[in-house]
């Protein structure tokens, strides 16, 4: 078997530093052999800064559509994930898709229809969930080390960090805020640890506070005048056998959690355990009792996780060698589908109910 020939739609930041990046890591399996972007000079710096000569389009249709391709990474917009995701796998390539796989429960579940037709795979970029500390909770779980586990927060609470390039603040442009973009890792980490993705009920809070008060933005300043989206969102998931995960997620907060990016804290009958430090993603928190009194150990797991790595590694296996993507699109697509009910609970007040 040749190179697995690749094809990637939008050449912006996660496009470069995630995709392009860990792609070629597997120069030996995989080419990169097209590039589609809007600005074409994008796709001319890639091919400089990553030593490649691929071809460069302006029209994903073009790409999407070349027999050439077996694979196609879409890395644009939320709202153009559907119908790019579709045409690609019409046209028979597997398929790996930026998170949030879609912006509603209907078009996630078109897109699993065409993945079903096809034939191929569909595999969607929610690789938070693969750093060395969630590795080791999910060790713990399956192990049935911390007992019972009904509760699981989930957090990401960036005191300033809201991503001011690209169409972030777009409601248009991106489907949303926040919940588009740390909100499927948040939602998603409590369901992948526990392999549960049964939910019962959503209800959920949206807020857009922060929207006038740009100043000391990390990633760099915003027009409020060009925000009309959310920058913080909570919601309570009940799942159907009785576990309740609580969600939050802030762009730009007045809080600071204990670690950066996202963590969670598992409530259990055994145990319990967190991700803590400024090493969050190498270091677990485990309370629990212990000789008739309560205990707290910090683990450092000697078995290390890059989730960047971990997750193009399945990917590129899945695809060469007939494994599994690290990220099916049954999860991806439940995600969505408590995203859009977040939306909805926040609008109306109301718990939504799952069928």
């Amino acid at each position: 078997m040749g190179k697995v020939r690749v094809g990637i739609i939008g050449i912006g930041e996660i496009g470069t530093t995630k995709h392009l990046t860990q792609l070629v890591r597997h120069s030996d399996e995989v080419e990169i052999a097209v590039l589609c972007d809007l600005i074409p000079e994008r796709c001319e710096k890639a091919n400089k800064d990553f030593g490649l000569d691929a071809k460069i389009v302006t029209d994903y249709r073009e790409l999407c559509t070349d027999p050439t391709l077996d694979v196609v990474h879409v890395c644009t917009p939320n709202p153009l994930h559907k119908e790019m995701t579709i045409l690609a796998l019409e046209n028979g390539k597997h398929v790996y898709c930026e998170k949030p796989l879609a912006c509603t429960w209907e078009d996630a579940c078109e897109m699993r229809e065409a993945e079903k037709k096809s034939g191929k795979k569909l595999a969607c970029g929610l690789q938070w969930r693969y750093n060395t500390a969630t590795m080791e909770m999910k060790r713990m779980y399956k192990a049935g080390e911390l007992g019972d586990v009904y509760y699981i927060r989930s957090s990401q609470l960036r005191p300033r960090r809201l991503p001011a390039y690209g169409v972030y603040t777009n409601k248009e442009l991106n489907g949303g805020g926040v919940l588009m973009d740390g909100g499927p890792h948040s939602i998603d980490l409590p369901m992948w640890l526990t392999d549960n993705y049964e939910v019962a009920t959503v209800r959920g809070v949206t807020f857009d506070k922060m929207k006038d008060f740009p100043e000391g933005n990390e990633l760099g300043p915003w027009d409020p005048k060009q925000f009309d989206v959310e920058d913080t969102a909570m919601a309570m998931i009940t799942m159907k056998n009785g576990m309740m995960f609580y969600i939050e997620t802030a762009w730009c907060s007045n809080m600071q959690q204990e670690a950066p990016g996202i963590i969670a804290s598992i409530a259990g009958t055994k145990a319990g355990a967190d991700m803590v430090g400024e090493g969050f993603e190498e270091a677990v928190r485990v309370t629990g009792v212990k000789d008739g009194k309560l205990q707290t150990e910090t683990r450092y797991p000697e078995e290390k996780y890059n989730m960047w790595e971990y997750d193009m590694d399945r990917w590129v296996d899945a695809i060469t060698k007939g494994g599994e993507p690290a990220v099916n699109s049954y999860q991806a697509a439940v995600v969505t589908r408590v995203i859009e009910a977040v939306y909805q609970s926040a609008e109306t007040g109301e718990t939504i109910v799952f069928d």
